[in-house]
This record gives structure tokens, sequence and C-alpha cells, in this order.
């Protein structure tokens, strides 16, 4: 009878198995071969203006300038990094995908939430057994260009796409999510520096995504916790921790780190090796990241510095790829990299936590990385469309900038001597990149080289709030001691924003980058201006009264423009941005204080930051992004909006209604 039972088992699921795969069969479409392949590469933040500046070192991009094509590429309103990805991705415009920021804000709250995703956390029995994952929402919406290419059966690989996370399934392609995947923290990306020197003052959070721990040497050793993700487990906030153990040789300059059952012998001035982490939310749960250790002093003090913890390529907590092993397959052949969104390490150079010099090692690493990759599946893969996006070209200007600038309040003319090349050795990388690229294509093939937006110096930050409490738009109860210091950590840890406003006679604030809205009756909780007129006479109100401001050190002209929403977006997630959106003169951008809904005590401050340069407030009439093809463009003002339709002419898909952007024409059509 056990016989008999195990084979109708057996054929029922043979028979479940056939019918799935002719489900499975009908509803994919058929695999599309073309007799040519396309390359999209991304490389955020390069500015064409920089590109006619050095051409005569980028040989590549001279070469397809001479023979294709080279002209700024238009960008959207803001020119920001999530916002420009998703227009390129979907076609639409920022009013269709919803993207306005990477954040925005609650109206019940006034807080800023994260305006990528949305996160449900998971469900734990009886806080052991876990019974649902977490649920995570791409905040975008809109179908991107290789999901409908996908559906109409032409093959994709698209590696570290912004805004793609979580992956969608594909048919027939794969797709590695980039801009967007937090690290194991939940984060943008935090990093933690251990030292023996840290007082009890210093310890916790930093202002800009960062953990500092005190290392207490006990003889030759010190132990130290590293807290991780949150405990989901937790109604409140608990991180889960590991322990760590460094031993000092001070004698050969170097550290014996031990981690779990892991243990690395580094050098003063050397990163470690890649290290696994792995937090246990109980027996059934454990969340696996990986990171490295730079060495950055043994003595007198002991110094070290652990970039934030990477989801694990080969057991993401999360989905990070579609098919979800093809991280994992990419880390046994290539070895480990870096997962995180937000790759590079600006936040620790930022922080003045690790130096010119480690920032530029780690990138380029990260950088070949990638490279390594793009070409294997150049070589390797079958696909009809390739498409990348490398963030290294924007991430080195946002902290190089200074150097560029002479204007720039800290410009060092001693690391000009030393990194003043440093974008420019960047933009030869990419550019070596591109010719790499180009060998291993035939004359028939298409390739498109394009960034998001361009770049400006950042020299002094614009406190909007402070403006808007100067002119009688916001107003502030009486402060308590110590209420108005904020730091941006408390964005991931539920922190208080605008602690001292009087919401009952408030019209306007700003949180954001470059986003005012107005303190709406029936939209926000503690809304005072009307719908209608009022709320119209104080949108003019807002714009008559900036657009007047001027630099009281310079008499500069601080604010490009500031756009009402409805001027500049159409669909249906308007209603997710900002009332108004300012953009900014070159020079400069609101301040990170403003971000956070904070009040400080001056409108215009200088930047003392070394994230030095900017784009994301300013107006994208000066902030186009570029574009480089081996084929000529013949549309005059090519726009970042046109190249999803672009790419469904090429493969002769339809273009979705949806879609705002225009497909290019070239110069051999007629």
């Amino acid at each position: 009878m056990r016989e008999v039972c195990l084979i109708i088992l057996k054929s029922a699921a043979i028979l479940l198995y056939a019918v799935t795969c002719c489900l499975s069969c009908t509803s994919s479409p058929p695999l599309r071969s073309t007799e040519f392949k396309t390359v999209v590469l991304g490389f955020d933040g390069v500015d064409p203006d920089l590109v006619e500046q050095w051409i005569d070192q980028l040989p590549n991009i001279r070469r397809l300038a001479e023979t294709g094509t080279l002209m700024p590429l238009g960008t959207t309103c803001p020119p920001e990094t999530p916002v420009a990805w998703s227009t390129f991705a979907t076609g639409m415009n920022p009013g269709k995908h919803g993207i306005f920021d990477f954040l925005r804000r609650d109206p019940e709250t006034y807080f800023p939430e994260i305006g990528l995703l949305t996160i449900e956390k998971a469900k734990f029995l009886f806080g052991i057994f876990p019974v649902a994952k977490p649920k995570i929402t791409n905040n975008r919406k809109g179908i991107p260009f290789w999901k409908h290419l996908d559906s109409s059966g032409i093959a994709t690989t698209n590696l570290r796409m912004p805004l793609a996370f979580p992956p969608e399934p594909l048919n027939w392609g794969t797709t590695w999510s980039g801009l967007g995947v937090p690290d194991i923290r939940g984060t943008w990306g935090t990093f933690y520096y251990l030292a023996s020197d840290l007082t009890q003052w210093d310890l916790g959070d930093t202002e800009f995504g960062g953990r500092l721990i005190k290392l207490e040497f006990d003889d030759r050793s010190a132990k130290a916790l590293i807290d991780g993700p949150a405990d989901p487990r937790a109604q409140e906030q608990i991180r889960i921790e590991v322990p760590l153990e460094i031993t000092l040789n001070a004698e050969s300059s170097e550290v014996t780190i031990r981690l779990l059952d892991q243990e690395q012998r580094v050098e003063e001035g050397r990163w470690s090796d890649w290290f696994r982490f792995e937090f246990s939310a109980g027996p059934f749960v454990s969340l696996k990241g990986i990171s490295r250790f730079y060495v950055l002093e043994t003595f007198p003090e002991v110094r070290l510095y652990l970039m934030p913890i990477s989801l694990d390529p080969t057991g993401p907590p999360v989905p990070i790829s579609e098919p979800g092993n093809f991280t994992g397959s990419l880390a046994d052949q290539f070895g480990y990299f870096k997962t995180l969104g937000w790759i590079h390490e600006t936040w620790g150079l930022n922080e003045e936590r690790i130096d010119e010099q480690e920032f530029l090692d780690d990138l380029f690493r990260s950088m070949n990385d990638l490279e390594e990759i793009v070409l294997d599946a150049l070589d390797r893969d079958q696909s009809s469309l390739y498409t990348t996006v490398f963030m290294a070209t924007d991430h080195v200007s946002h902290m190089f900038y200074r150097l560029i600038d002479p204007d720039h309040p800290r410009y060092d003319e001693a690391l000009v001597e030393e990194y003043g090349d440093a974008i420019l050795w960047v933009y030869q990388k990419m550019d070596s990149i591109i010719g790499e690229v180009l060998a291993r294509l035939d004359e028939e093939d298409l390739l498109l080289v394009i960034s998001d937006h361009g770049f400006h110096s950042w020299r002094k930050e614009f406190n909007t709030n402070t403006w808007l409490v100067r002119n009688g738009l916001m107003a502030l109860k009486t402060t308590q001691e110590g209420e108005d210091t904020k730091k941006l950590g408390d964005m991931f840890s539920g922190g208080s924003f605008f602690p001292n406003v009087d919401w009952s006679k408030t019209r306007a604030y700003a949180l954001g980058i470059g986003h005012v809205y107005i303190n709406l009756k029936g939209r926000e909780s503690q809304g005072i201006v009307e719908p209608g007129e009022e709320y119209q006479l104080v949108m003019e109100e807002v714009r008559r009264k900036i657009l007047q401001y001027k630099d009281p050190d310079t008499g500069e002209q601080v604010l490009h423009n500031a756009y009402f929403r409805d001027e500049i977006y159409t669909g249906d997630q308007v209603e997710h941005a900002g009332d108004i959106q300012l953009t900014f003169n070159s020079g400069y951008r609101t301040s990170w204080q403003t971000c956070l809904g904070s009040v400080p005590e001056h409108i215009v401050v200088a930047n003392l930051k070394k994230w030095s340069g900017d784009h994301c407030a300013s107006d994208p009439s000066d902030t186009a992004g570029f574009l480089v093809s081996n084929k000529r463009v013949a549309t005059p003002d090519p726009n970042i909006m046109d190249i999803a339709p672009t790419l469904y002419k090429v493969f002769g898909v339809e273009i979705p209604d949806a879609v705002d952007g225009k497909p290019w024409r070239w110069a051999a059509e007629r």
C-alpha cells in the first residue's frame, strides 16, 4: 500500500510539473534572437563640461565624438540620482514614476521617510518561528525598459541597476539591483570607526552615517561589539550584535582581527580581506553580510575603519538579484564584492575617519570588480541588451570637487598636489572601460554611454527653514536646550524632527533636498492653509520672496528657480512631490540640516565638509548629463527620458502609452 501511495504521489508531482511547464510556456513570450547587441553604460554624474575640458585625455570618448555622438543629455527636475535613473528606466516624468528625492515626507507626522522603498517587517510566531518574510516594495512606479523588453522576448543583462530593488522576475534575463539596496542595518551605508582614544562623549552615531566604538585594551587585546540589523522579532528597535576581538602586535605594526570563526592579520595602512558577518535572529533566521576592515593606526593609538556591511551576495537576507542565485554565482566566479547600493565610502571620508587615498583605493577596487563582471557578461552571455551603471564618477565628484574649485572653503593646495586630478583619474578609468567594451562590439552593434546629470561646486549651504522663519512663513515655539541638535542617523532611527515648530502658525516648511511644502488643511495633520485661493497665494508668496534672496556676503543670486509642482510634473504621483521645487545656482545647495527639518541660526553658511560638489537641487538647465554613442544621434536636445523609448524602437517593440519620452532619430535614417 505504501508503494502504491508513493507511485500516486510521484505521478501527481510529475503531472503538476508538466502543467506548470505548459502554463509557463504559454505565458512566456518566445525568445527573439537579434543580429546585433546593444550596450548601455551608465556613469552617474559625469559632467559634459568636464568631459569637454579633458577630452584630449579621454581617447575613447574622443574617438566616439569624431565618428559618432558626443553631446549633453537633458535631465530631470530635480537632477537628482534616484529621480533621473527612474526616468531613465521608465521613460516617464517623475509625476508618473513617483520618485522625487531620496526622501518623502509623511503629512501626518511631518517626518521624513525613505522615498525609494516601503518596508514591512517580518512576522514571527511566539517571537521564534518566522511566518512571513519582510515585504519590500519599490516606490518607483512604471515598467522599466528591461521588463518591457523581456515581455517581448528580448533577453537582457542588467548589472547594478538603480531603483531596481527588489528585482523583478524576468523570463529571459538577469538583473542585479544597485542604488536602493541597503546595508545590513537597513541604511544607505553605516560605517564603523573603532579606536582606543575615543572619549565617552564621542561614542555612538556620527552626523553622517557612522558608528563610533571605543577599543579598551587589556594588555594587548580589546573586545568590541558590532551592532548590525534590527532584530525583526522585537517591537522596538533592538540591534543584533556580533563580538569582535582585536589583538595588537606593535612590534610588527599589525593587528589580528577575530570575528566569529575567522581570523586575519592585517598590517597598518592595509585593507583586510573580506570578513563574513552572521547576525542570528533566533534558531531559524540568520542575516548574513560581508565587509572589510582598514587598519588606520597601531601605535600609539589603535584605530580601525569597518566599511558598511553589505548583504552577502551568496545568501542575502532579501533578494538582490533575479534569478536569486545570480549574485551568488558571480561571487563564486569572481570572489566577494560590495552589494550596497551606495557603494563608495563617501560617509567615512566626509566624517574624516578615512583619508582621500583610502577612499580612492576602495573606489577603484569596486570599479574594477564591476568592470570584470561586465566584460565577462559581454564575452559569455547571449543577451541582446546589456545595461550597467557605475556610481564612481558621481561619488568622486561629490568628495573631490573642492580640489578643482579654488573658491571652495575646503580647497587645500597640499591636497591638490596629491589628489587634484582624482576626478580626472576616475573619468579616465571610465574611458578605459568604454574602450574595453568597444573592443567587444561589431560594427552593427549599438553603444550608448550616458550620465544622469552634471555637477557643480557646493560652496555654501542654504537653510530653507531658517529663511521661512525669517520671512514669516514658519513659526517656532520656545526651544528647550539641546532640542535643535539632530543627526542624519535619526532618519533611520525615528528621531524627532521639527521639534520647535508651531504648526498652528506655520504656512510652509521644507524637508529633503530642495522641497518646500505648504501646511495645507486636510492634507497635513495640522494644516492651516485653505486649499484653493489661499494655497495659491502662499505658493506665490514663497516663490516671489525666495527668488529675491541674495547671498549677504557676495550679493549673488542664490536661487535659480522655484517651480510649482504642477508646472513640471504630470501624472497620478504628483501628490507625493513637494509643492515647490527649489533649484539653486552653482555654488549653492539646500543644507543637510534642511533635510532634517532643522532651523539653524543663519540662512547661508559655508560648506566646510569634504562633500564639496553636488547637483541634487541644481537646475536642469545647467546640470545636463552627457551622451556618447558609436552612432550619430540626429535628434536635437536628447533627454534621459528618451532612452527607454529609443531602446523600444531599436528592438521593434511597441512603446507603452504611459511613456513620455520620444525615440531618437539616427543620422542614417531619412
